[in-house]
């Protein structure tokens, strides 16, 4: 009932270049070890389904376009049939940026136009080549491979570190796919949510501690493994220094841990069986809160700190947008993809999501095994729970401020409503 092809490509920059996720002035000078990017094509009678994971931090909206139209050219897959997933490794090279802010950088669009797209579409191309019948079977394990990042000082404020008693996904799901006749082991999907900063701000180019966790089930299992990053937002990596990021050796300690439950979790598989594809695709509407007074905006920006870059940029854009009396729509919208094989569910998310979110959705959910993807068909900043909004920190202020009209606190109650009318869908 469905067909797997999988191949992978080496998107690997230059030494030198600017490396993404913790300021835009960190140059790379080695390469620890190779980006790449892993498409997995997925085919049942006339559906066809394309999953794509690439080891770079995030992945801005226009690339996620450009990427599924020129696939769709060269494998007929539907553009809106394409997942496009970024692992968030903070070690590789700026794939978004948030130009109206101009804090983080630009896109480096050499490095997108030469490398990161056309590997992308080869690494397509080659795996509609391989298809092949195939079974499925899903494992999942208890997983210590991440732990929650928002640590509450006395004071009630909110750091980056580790909180050994809030929220994080424990749950750790292997999906893998074999040969319809000879059982082999053609592909693996990994599903696990935690940053990949284990490495810190370092000057290794290297997918972190996930990168470590993939190769060892491919050299366990034999096929192709993949990871797609869960709920993330926050959740960093659990390492022994009891902070949110370290360094090489701790990425290879979080990831030598987190392949030895990838590697539980696929030796779970008892049964694997005959599944059939589905995508549902729709559209997700969020409604922005009204508009900071004009009058309010000075007042706000002369109370903002000196690290509080996203909400004056966002304040300057909002005042503009005043200046022009163009406020923009009263909602913001985007097309949503969900992917379905049996009991597993694929639900991309263009953020980082925080746990408390995508365990509610899979409470909720009809399918055992309803997996969010952060970072996924684009780039647009944290989603914190309405819940952590209250005690701050910097995924709130991310969240309320990554565009100047901001979004409603319970933007994660809507988003997971929406989610489960779409996953009503599938029969």
């Amino acid at each position: 009932m469905i067909k797997v092809g999988v191949a992978r490509e080496i998107i690997t920059p230059q030494v030198g270049g600017y490396l993404f996720g913790y300021n835009n002035h960190t140059q790379s000078t080695s390469v620890h070890d190779d980006l790449t990017v892993t498409a997995l094509l997925l085919q049942s009678e006339n559906t066809s389904a394309m999953l794509v994971s690439a080891t770079v931090c995030l992945i801005h909206d226009s690339l996620v376009a450009q990427m599924r139209n020129k696939i769709q050219e060269a494998t007929g897959v539907p553009a809106q049939n394409i997942i496009i997933s970024a692992t968030h490794t903070h070690s590789g090279p700026p794939t978004t940026a948030f130009s109206r802010f101009d804090t983080f950088g630009t896109i480096d669009w050499d490095y997108c136009n030469n490398i990161f797209i056309p590997q992308t579409v080869k690494a397509a191309v080659a795996a509609a080549a391989s298809l092949q019948p195939a079974k499925m079977g899903v494992g999942t394990t208890h997983s210590l491979a991440g732990i929650n990042r928002r640590q509450l000082l006395p004071d009630n404020s909110v750091v980056l570190g580790q909180n050994p008693w809030d929220h994080y996904d424990p749950t750790m799901t292997v999906i893998s796919f074999v040969g319809d006749k000879n059982r082999k082991t053609i592909a693996n999907i990994i599903h696990i949510g935690a940053h990949c900063t284990a490495s810190g701000n370092n000057t290794e180019i290297t997918r972190d501690w996930a990168g470590v966790m993939a190769d060892r089930l491919e050299t366990e299992s034999g096929g192709m493994s993949l990871f797609v990053n869960g709920t993330l937002g926050d959740v960093a990596p659990r390492m022994a220094n009891g902070d949110s990021i370290g360094d090489i050796k701790h990425a290879m300690e979080v990831g030598g841990l987190a392949g030895i439950d990838a590697v539980r979790a696929y030796k779970t598989i008892r049964t694997f069986y005959d599944e059939p594809l589905q995508v549902v695709c729709g559209g997700l509407k969020l409604p922005y809160n009204p508009p900071i007074a004009r009058e309010d905006i000075p007042i706000m920006l002369e109370k903002c700190g000196e690290w509080d870059t996203f909400q004056r940029a966002s304040l300057q854009c909002l005042a503009e947008m005043y200046k022009s009396e163009d406020m923009g729509e009263d909602h913001w919208e985007y097309e949503q993809n969900i992917l379905r094989i049996g009991p597993v569910v694929l639900v991309p998310y263009p953020f980082e999501v925080c746990s408390e979110i995508g365990l509610r959705l899979r409470s909720y959910s009809p399918y055992a095994h309803t997996l969010t993807l952060s970072c996924t068909n684009g780039s647009h900043s944290y989603l914190p729970a309405e819940s952590q909004i209250c005690r701050g920190g910097y995924e709130i202020k991310s969240f309320l401020w990554f565009r100047p009209r901001q979004l409603p606190d319970d933007a994660d109650k809507q988003l997971v409503e929406q989610n489960l009318e779409l996953i009503r869908r599938f029969t």
